[in-house]
């Protein structure tokens, strides 16, 4: 039998009661499968639009893009549409929201696929930067194939069916490395250099990767970047590692300021409690920890105007 759903799963009240238990001063609240339905859509722009329009109606008047400064909620954004993604921006500004959120994935637009960093999508970037509120690029269905090594598509689970590692686990990692490499290629930070980026669970383990081809790329296009596309890289992108990650390497990378915990509490693949994931960081000076498991997020909390 299901187990009947708790009523800190829907209700914020209750939730802040269980984060007071749990010793949890605030929460960011993103999506679960509100991050799968842009895929399913992609090729209708203007479903896009009303169905996160309506979910980001729901979100504000169930959970509250800033709830009593204890729960903060992710308006949805797809960039399908500019005119919407600029339209939905203004509309979590005026709530008081502190994140947003999007998948990691190329844009499908009536005249085509593109980049996130086209030019076409300047005018969403430079509000986004003038607001100085912080962007989530969170796991999702990114329209990632497997290339036939296990099944794909909506109801596919993400092992690939059964009890046995595949290759589709890896489509999140790829997913989000991509997505935050293609910043970098498009010198977003150096356009826009008010930026914050948030990769929120997405895992760690493409970082090593992504910072040796961010060193080839401006090794073999001398000029081509004004500044160092790695020390940009570690500037304006925060990383929320997996628990089963090697925390150590992602702080080795990125330094302490840049790391951001993420309990994914009640999720499936986060800890049975948020405050858990203190045994991973044994080892770490304290102010290191107060780095990783509060200041970080509460800094990308607060809005940066430029």
């Amino acid at each position: 039998d299901r187990e009947p759903i708790p009523a800190a799963y829907r209700d914020h009240d209750a939730r802040i009661a269980v984060m007071d238990e749990q010793g949890v001063d605030s929460v960011w609240l993103f999506p679960t499968l509100g991050v799968l339905y842009e895929e399913l859509l992609k090729e209708d722009p203007q479903a896009v639009t009303w169905v996160f329009r309506a979910f980001n109606q729901w979100l504000e008047e169930d959970w509250g893009c800033n709830y009593k400064s204890r729960i903060f909620a992710a308006p949805y954004i797809s960039l399908c549409d500019l005119d919407f993604a600029i339209s939905e921006l203004e509309w979590a500004l005026e709530r008081d929201a502190r994140v947003i959120v999007m998948r990691p994935a190329a844009v499908w637009t009536r005249d085509g696929t593109y980049a996130p960093t086209d030019e076409r999508f300047d005018p969403f970037w430079a509000r986004v930067a003038e607001a100085g509120i912080t962007t989530v690029v969170h796991a999702g269905d990114s329209g990632y194939s497997s290339q036939g090594y296990t099944r794909d598509g909506f109801g596919a689970s993400f092992d690939g069916g059964g009890w046995a590692p595949s290759v589709k686990t890896f489509n999140i990692e790829r997913a989000a490395y991509d997505w935050l490499i293609t910043m970098s290629f498009g010198r977003m930070y150096e356009r826009f250099p008010n930026l914050r980026i948030a990769s929120v669970e997405n895992g760690s383990g493409f970082l090593s990767d992504l910072f040796r081809k961010l060193k080839q790329s401006a090794d073999k296009m001398p000029g081509y970047y004004a500044e160092d596309p790695a020390a940009l890289f570690q500037e304006h992108v925060w990383i929320n590692p997996f628990w089963e990650d090697d925390v150590r390497e992602v702080v080795h990378l990125m330094g302490p300021e840049r790391v951001i915990f993420g309990s994914d509490w009640p999720h499936i693949e986060g800890m049975p409690q948020p405050l858990d994931y203190l045994g991973e960081l044994d080892g770490f000076e304290p102010a290191e920890v107060r780095r990783i498991m509060n200041e970080n997020t509460r800094e990308l909390n607060q809005r940066r105007p430029a």
